[in-house]
């Protein structure tokens, strides 16, 4: 694993923090995430990390937490406020259960108390099988093994909630950015990837099985969205095919065609 130097200091202080801030209570801290599975890209990738406790954040400790993130959020760091992440009990770490809250901090965000959806139980077979342990045990002995068909139930869920997003044409999203809109295709090419092999893999490598895979006019959206990353012009002329792809991403997995 490649780590840029910026994104290494800030580890080195991340790791530094939190077992100030725990103490006893940090049991593991894991990278997830594209720094993990090998496609971090220095201009759009976050910082992703999974942390697992031995008993729930206490009022005190999340305090101590969230001024950490606060510090680490200055300019200081160019990676400072790309930081996601979340704190975990390690009874609820081993297995995935809906409506649970945890301390989660999302990029350019404070932490927070929020429940996690079922795309947490994909960054757990992340962790589980692709993470990079930064403190403690194999996290293997942490988190219960994630079958296919939890994973494909997993992007499922979240498929719908992004057709939903999709029919939400007045979306004040929609009249963002070409990189937000390339991380849209990205996005349901990963899912697309991962209703069809039962495991995720990183987004540019769903993108490619996607251009050699997907039927018209498919791989030609997803052919000049690779030129979006990354771009904060806004462009809303992209804005129907890209709905369009994620409706059709959406049916998919209701239909099940890619299993």
């Amino acid at each position: 694993m490649v780590v840029p130097p910026d994104v290494a200091s800030l580890l080195d202080a991340l790791v530094a923090g939190i077992c100030q801030a725990l103490g006893e209570n940090l049991v593991g801290l894991y990278l997830r995430g594209s720094l993990a599975m090998g496609d971090f890209d220095p201009a759009t990738s976050d910082v992703d990390y999974f942390a697992i406790t031995e008993r729930q954040v206490s009022a005190r400790e999340f305090a101590a937490l969230a001024a950490l993130h606060a510090s680490l959020g200055q300019p200081a760091n160019p990676f400072g406020d790309q930081l996601e992440g979340t704190f975990v009990d390690r009874a609820s770490a081993w297995r995935y259960e809906p409506g649970r809250r945890f301390p989660t901090i999302g990029r350019n965000e404070a932490l927070e108390w929020s429940e996690h959806g079922a795309n947490w139980l994909l960054e757990r077979w992340i962790v589980r099988e692709r993470g990079v342990t930064l403190l403690g045990p194999d996290s293997r002995a942490l988190i219960a093994p994630v079958s296919s068909d939890d994973l494909r139930a997993a992007i499922r869920d979240r498929l719908r909630d992004w057709a939903e997003f999709a029919r939400q044409t007045d979306d004040p999203e929609w009249r963002g950015s070409r990189g937000h809109k390339a991380y849209v295709v990205e996005t349901m090419c990963r899912a697309l990837r991962t209703l069809a092999t039962g495991e995720l893999q990183t987004k540019p490598q769903a993108v490619a099985w996607a251009l050699a895979t997907l039927p018209a006019p498919w791989p030609d959206l997803i052919g000049r969205s690779r030129a979006w990353r990354g771009d904060p012009t806004p462009d809303e002329s992209l804005n129907a095919e890209v709905q369009r792809f994620t409706l059709w991403t959406a049916a998919q997995g209701e239909a099940g065609l890619f299993l």
